[in-house]
């Protein structure tokens, strides 16, 4: 199994990043950081309540991921990065634009989440068992979130 690139730290040891969880991560923290936004903008107690369901959702999969990280002996990524950025600044945009707008942005991001769960299905840097957590959880978890913004947007 193709663990992912070394990289050299300021105190000269070797430590190994798998990229795809990197990328993982970076989702799933960008993802919890832009409901978190969204969140703050709705009055409605119900949908704020099924968001909430989702911001746990994204939770549990940051901690799995950082998990499968230290279990493998790679480093996880701890921040969103510059995607992170982006998504804080689409959403912000999407913010002013009213409550739609908000949570079209909420389902763009998770259909982006989908997508990139599906294409890691393919990949030689996860385990079986990851790809397993992939198929049966997250990808399904994705779909239930598109979903459920899909019926909080036609109400």
């Amino acid at each position: 199994m193709n663990l992912g690139t070394m990289e050299l730290t300021n105190n000269d040891a070797i430590k190994v990043r798998n990229e795809d969880i990197d990328e993982i991560l970076r989702g799933e923290i960008s993802a919890l950081e832009a409901y978190e936004q969204v969140i703050s903008e709705i009055t409605d107690a119900s949908e704020i309540n099924r968001l909430k369901k989702h911001m746990a959702d994204h939770e549990d999969a940051i901690r799995f991921w950082k998990h499968q990280a230290k279990v493998n002996g790679t480093i996880p990524n701890i921040d969103s990065g510059i995607w992170g950025n982006v998504v804080e600044a689409f959403v912000g945009v999407s913010k002013l634009a009213g409550e739609d707008t908000a949570l079209m942005a909420l389902k763009k991001g998770e259909e982006h989440g989908l997508e990139l769960y599906e294409k890691l299905l393919l990949s030689d840097k996860l385990s079986v068992n990851q790809k397993r957590k992939i198929r049966e959880q997250f990808a399904p978890i994705q779909r239930d979130h598109i979903k459920v913004i899909d019926h909080l947007l036609s109400a």
